[in-house]
């Protein structure tokens, strides 16, 4: 076994300049420092695709001077680290890809650690804990046996299902188990290389693209590791990653964390940008709309749930149950048995008529009872009553925000819910069970009688894998091509899957990147483009191009490349390389898009959203349904590359997004959903304001295009507001190579119509309190006049000092009143950001933000709509309002911004409520606001509003600092009125949005991250 002592790459050298942020990696990360979660040593770096990962794991790994293996996700990255460390390493053949030949660096893909023994290499460890569950349920071990012995003969499909649903529970969770429990499950031949390795004298594992490491990748990993430490030495893990894996999977976030740890240091892409390492860039976004065909398929459905709807809930039955879940009855409390009364002649005794609904207060009382029980669940029903029952008494007091049509999933939620509480009791509904079963299974949710749960949605399906979205991409081909020419432009076109089928029908033919091929090479905008389609079974030209492609890619592949028409489909032509692999036609593909011979590839996400390096692609469409952090990415990242035969490249990444025509008769926007997601982790450049760099929607929509989603505007209308700057000025907003500042921010960005007020203190209040403070300056006058006149002047100067005392000890809490009334009357940043100071420091007063120095800042920005505004006239300008803090850590940054979306967004369930243009710091004041003007309530902040004796600080503050405004605290069933009516004035929105809809479509309030 090699010394531990030995360090050969140590003597590695690099001879380059290294970009600044690499510096400060190197400087900032220690190997002989670094500790891991569970004690053991790793660092944890996340980069972006193109800032050189590579040459930072190469030089960490030489710090250290051990022996190092190199694990990567794809042969194609694999390849990339041998090249570059060929190039520090003092001999080649100190580099090796071959595991049967070690060297002083390895470089492996993860597939070849982690060969599994069998097709399910956890089915005798799943059975093993099936057997322990059926011997918990008073079962003995041999009897348990007997029964799956017997269950796998006769119900095989059943057998298996249980065996495999128990393997994936047990690949997610072995990590937590003896490392040599998982060594049962591996190949031999891939525990012959762990075991191999561990001799060789490893001690450094690098993991590159480490986000992947969330299943069996990471349990191999540990494994190695703990070889390592039982042959004497201490392993240290070098992760590397663009990005984090997401934390909804708990037990494959907990594999992934308890290897690496926390992150060790973050390169924000906006800094490599800066730099001039990669490319500026900027995303934009194609709305698009589903083809007639595939809107037939949703009508149907559609007209399927209307006609079931207006069945189940339009009679008497179903207005019932909704007022039921709207009005929910107190608790009946124990009453003496009732007398049997007389029964008239002819009358009914043993029905009563309906008690009509409870008025007023009582009403109020319930309905905000209910939304407290429910809030989804009685907005579904409220929406639902105002649609089938809109003369119902009851109509008039629910929220603005409900008294609108449901959404498709309201209708669904509301039928499961009616077919569990009214049919499922009954024998006699079986047939209408069964119906609305039905009805929700073609809508992607399945009825049990445990309840309803989510499916695959073939509405989402749809608009995911819809026809429209391969015609937008021609769109796209020829907006670029436009603005681009033939000589430079080279895209990438990315799907999810090469073919991909709807089992629940609707679909034209199947989607995937075979018929996006075929649309593109028959689109008349594209002709003229040279494309190629990979996928990893299929390679295809279009077959006006298959001569020339032919002849590039036999010389490129060394073997005799020939193509021939499908019959079905002449425009297209199968490639055929016998012997070729995917990965080396990836690589022809990239080399092809350098030298111009292609316009155009097409491909999968999992052969070219990762690792994939042609640096010459300068324009990305994104056709995938993929949202998490890690993907999206990892694919945007394709097109930053630095591209030496265009020193001004800029990139455009373009995501495809479909949505139902407005007036559809189908409520679903998934779609528009993803949107958001995608670009919930992505850096850019704000539309409205290229000067700021930052996180989120605010980087890819204009304030108009959030506003025209929110009018429900048509997607050609959408279209139609995006302006494209051009790719010189793009750049220009980048500022590369100026000064910057390597730190994050969380600011607020509230759009507001402009001119609006705020929040409404009535006109009339405000009239009254400047009346009221003239009065008393008159009355001191007169009376003062009055002293001098009749009265001894030694008694007028005593009167006249009275008289002024008064006008003093009344005048002025009347005038601070009155102008800080006035104050979010008049709009304007100053408005928001005396708001934001009061958040500020009642966070800081309950202990939920650090009690530090910092200061509140605010500033206006305006957003006409581009373009004739006649083509979008139910838009109007905004203004865009920024709050944030500064000089403060960006958890509380996070926490500030969280307290102020919760304060403008609607009002939900909230402990303690404002309502403003009431109360006041005099009685005067309150006397005089009471009963003026219409209430406007607010969401006192989850964080400031856990305690009673915060928020009462809080209002205090605003008293003070804002305005006259009432402290309303939700423990008492008597306030739950209160409630319904902050709900039915439409909540925290700030007031001329108060219509504003689900964060899924566009939001008054934007939390946005910057970076400076």
């Amino acid at each position: 076994m090699p010394s531990s002592t030995h360090t050969p790459l140590s003597s590695w050298q690099f001879g380059g300049r290294l970009r600044q942020y690499q510096a400060d990696v190197l400087a900032e990360v220690g190997v002989d420092t670094a500790v891991g979660l569970d004690g053991g040593r790793s660092l944890h770096i996340v980069a972006p695709p193109g800032s050189g990962k590579t040459l930072l794991g190469l030089l960490l790994a030489a710090r250290r001077g051990r022996r190092a293996v190199v694990l990567a996700p794809t042969v194609t990255i694999r390849e990339q680290w041998a090249r570059q460390a060929v190039a520090l390493a003092p001999h080649p053949k100190a580099v090796s890809e071959d595991p049967q030949r070690l060297g002083d660096l390895t470089a492996l893909t993860y597939q070849s650690l982690s060969v599994l023994d069998t097709a399910h290499p956890f089915a005798a460890l799943a059975r093993a804990r099936w057997i322990d569950e059926l011997e918990s349920d008073g079962r003995s071990a041999e009897n348990a046996n007997t029964w799956l012995d017997e269950l796998a003969s006769a119900h095989a499909a059943a057998y298996r299902s249980g065996i495999t649903r128990r393997s994936r529970t047990l690949r997610r969770q072995l990590i937590r188990e003896d490392p040599d429990v998982l060594a049962t499950a591996l190949h031999p031949n891939a525990l012959a290389l762990i075991d191999r390795l561990v001799t060789h004298g490893v001690e450094t594992i690098v993991l590159d693209e480490c986000h992947h490491l969330l299943d069996h990748w990471a349990l191999v990993v540990a494994t190695l590791a703990a070889r390592i430490r039982a042959a004497g030495r201490e392993p240290l893990l070098i992760g590397l990653t663009a990005t984090l894996p997401s934390p909804d999977d708990a037990d494959e976030y907990d594999n992934y964390t308890s290897l690496l740890g926390e992150v060790d240091h973050e390169v924000p892409v906006p800094a490599v940008v800066r730099e001039g390492n990669l490319a500026p860039f900027r995303d934009l976004v194609r709305f698009t709309e589903p083809t007639a065909e595939e809107l037939l398929f949703l009508n149907a459905h559609a007209e399927g749930l209307t006609v079931l709807l207006r069945h189940t809930f339009a009679g008497d039955t179903g207005v019932g149950f909704l007022l039921d879940a709207l009005q929910p009855q107190p608790a009946p409390q124990p009453q003496p048995a009732p007398q049997p009364a007389p029964v008239s002649p002819g009358a009914r005794g043993d029905l009563e008529p309906p008690a009509p609904p409870p008025r007023g207060e009582e009403t109020d009382a319930r309905l905000a009872a209910a939304f407290a029980a429910d809030f989804a669940g009685a907005e579904a029903a409220a929406a639902m009553l105002s649609a089938v029952a809109p003369q119902d008494p009851l109509v008039a007091h629910l929220p603005d925000v409900a008294r609108r049509p449901p959404t498709t999933d309201e209708s669904l939620r509301l039928l499961a819910r009616f077919a569990l509480d009214r049919l499922l009791p009954d024998p006699t509904a079986a047939p209408r069970w069964e119906r609305i079963r039905r009805t929700l299974a073609d809508f992607g949710f399945a009825l049990t009688d445990r309840g309803v749960r989510r499916t695959r949605d073939p509405v989402d399906t749809m608009l995911a894998s819809s026809l429209a979205k391969d015609y937008a991409a021609c769109d796209i081909l020829r907006i670029e091509r436009s603005a681009l020419g033939d000589d430079r432009l080279r895209a990438l076109i990315a799907t999810d899957y090469a073919e991909h089928g709807n089992t629940q029908g609707g679909l034209v033919g199947t989607a995937g990147a075979l018929r996006t091929f075929a649309v593109i090479s028959a689109d008349a905008s594209t002709a003229g483009l040279r494309s190629l389609l990979v996928t990893g079974s299929r390679t295809r030209v279009a077959t006006r191009d298959a001569d020339m492609l032919m002849r590039a890619l036999t010389d490129l592949l060394g073997v005799p490349v020939a193509a021939a028409p499908l019959v079905d489909s002449p425009q297209v032509s199968e490639v055929h390389a016998p012997g070729v692999a995917s990965a080396s036609l990836v690589r022809a593909a990239s080399v092809l898009l350098t030298r111009g011979d292609l316009h155009v590839v097409v491909g999968t996400r999992g052969l070219f959203g990762e690792g994939w390096d042609c640096p010459a692609v300068n324009t990305l469409i994104d056709l995938t349904a993929v949202a998490t952090a890690s993907a999206t990415q990892q694919l945007r990242g394709r097109t930053l590359r630095l591209d030496p035969a265009w020193s001004q490249k800029v990139a455009h990444n373009w995501t495809v997004t479909a949505m139902l025509p407005p007036g559809f008769a189908l409520s679903a926007a998934p779609d528009l959903a993803r949107l958001h997601r995608k670009h919930a982790r992505l850096w850019g450049l704000e539309v409205d304001d290229p000067s700021r760099v930052v996180r989120g929607i605010t980087g890819a929509l204009s304030s108009t295009r959030r506003e025209g989603l929110r009018s429900g505007l048509s997607a050609a209308h959408l279209n139609d507001l995006l302006v494209i700057p051009a790719r010189s000025a793009t750049r220009n907003e980048w500022r590369i190579g100026q000064p910057y500042a390597d730190a994050e921010g969380v600011s607020t960005l509230v759009a507001r119509r402009r001119s609006t007020p705020v929040f409404r203190t009535s006109v009339v209040s405000s009239r009254a309190l400047g009346g009221a403070l003239g009065a008393l300056v008159a009355a001191a006058v007169g009376v003062s006049g009055l002293a001098w006149t009749v009265i001894e002047p030694s008694a007028a100067v005593g009167v006249d000092a009275l008289v002024l005392a008064a006008a003093v000890w009344f005048g002025v809490p009347v005038w601070t009143s009155w102008r800080d009334a006035r104050v979010l009357r008049t709009g304007g940043a100053e408005s928001y950001r005396r708001i934001g100071a009061v958040v500020w420091n009642a966070l800081r007063a309950a202990g939920r933000v650090a009690d530090g120095p910092a200061t509140v800042r605010a500033e206006t920005g305006s957003a006409p709509p581009p373009g004739d505004p006649r083509d979008a006239p139910a838009l109007a300008v905004l203004d865009a309002i920024s709050v944030w803090v500064t000089d403060a850590a960006l958890p509380d940054q996070r926490t500030f911004a969280d307290a102020l979306g919760e304060l403008f967004g609607p009002v939900r369930t909230p402990r303690f409520l404002l309502e403003t243009g009431r109360g006041g710091r005099s009685w005067l004041v309150r006397t005089v606001l009471r009963g003026h003007g219409p209430a406007h309530f607010l969401a006192v902040p989850t964080a400031i509003g856990r305690r009673r004796a915060d928020a009462e600080t809080f209002a205090r503050a605003w008293n003070r600092e804002v305005g006259p405004v009432l402290l309303h605290a939700m423990d008492d069933p008597a306030r739950l009125a209160v409630l319904a009516r902050a709900r039915r004035a439409g909540g925290g929105a700030p007031s001329g949005l108060r219509d504003a809809v689900r964060d899924d479509v566009v939001s008054a309030v934007v939390v946005r991250e910057e970076w400076r």
